[in-house]
C-alpha cells in the first residue's frame, strides 16, 4: 500500500449549475471551481485505492457562464457573481466560508463508491465511473464525472429574483484529481 497526498495544484474540480423555469432563458447556467481542495490517499494495487477529499465552501468561486458548453470568465459582474455564492453558502450548504464539504472515496477496477458528506446536511453516496491511471512513479490520476441532486444534500431550492427560476436540482460534478508520494 502506498500513502498519497492529493496535489492541489494539477487537481480540478468543477461544478456545472443549469437554470429552469418560465423566464431560464434570463439566467445564466454556471461553472464553479473549487479552489485549494486538499486531501490524502491510498493505493493498495494498480486499479484499487482510496481517497479522502476536502473542498473549502468559502474557495468556491464562479469560474464564469456557460454557453454552448464553453465558459465565459467574463459572463457576469462581480455583484452578480458574489450573490450567485452567498446563495449557495446559505441555501445549498447552510454553512459559511470557513466550512468543508469532505468527500470520500474507494475505487476498484473503474469504479468508485463516494460519499459526499455536507458541513450542514445529509451524506450522500454515489457510484461513479472512474478512470485511474498511474501518475509519476508511485502516483495515481482520478478523473471522473457524475450527477448530484442538491435537495438529496439538504439543499434548499436556489431561486431567482421574484422565483423567476432557479437552479436544477441535479448538478453536474467533473473531477480530476492527482495524488503523489508525500514530499
Amino acid at each position: 500500500m502506498t500513502k498519497l497526498v492529493l496535489d492541489p495544484d494539477r487537481s480540478r474540480v468543477r461544478i456545472r449549475t443549469f437554470a429552469e423555469g418560465l423566464f431560464a432563458r434570463l439566467a445564466h447556467d454556471l461553472e464553479l471551481v473549487c479552489r485549494d481542495v486538499s486531501g490524502s490517499g491510498e493505493r493498495m494495487s494498480p486499479e484499487q485505492g482510496s481517497a479522502r477529499v476536502e473542498v473549502p465552501i468559502g474557495k468556491i468561486d464562479v469560474a464564469g457562464t456557460l454557453r454552448d458548453g464553453q465558459v465565459d470568465p467574463k459572463g457576469l459582474s462581480a455583484s452578480d457573481r458574489e450573490d450567485c455564492l452567498g446563495k449557495m453558502r446559505k441555501d445549498v450548504f447552510h454553512a459559511g466560508d470557513g466550512a468543508l464539504v469532505r468527500v470520500e472515496a474507494t475505487v476498484e477496477a473503474g469504479k468508485a463508491r463516494v460519499r459526499i458528506i455536507p458541513p450542514s446536511g445529509r451524506t450522500v453516496e454515489r457510484p461513479v465511473s472512474v478512470r485511474l491511471e498511474p501518475e509519476g512513479e508511485s502516483g495515481a490520476r482520478v478523473t471522473g464525472s457524475f450527477d448530484l441532486s442538491l435537495s438529496a444534500l439538504g439543499s434548499d431550492p436556489v431561486k431567482g429574483p421574484m422565483n423567476a427560476f432557479r437552479v436544477k436540482d441535479s448538478v453536474e460534478v467533473r473531477f480530476e484529481l492527482v495524488f503523489a508520494e508525500p514530499g
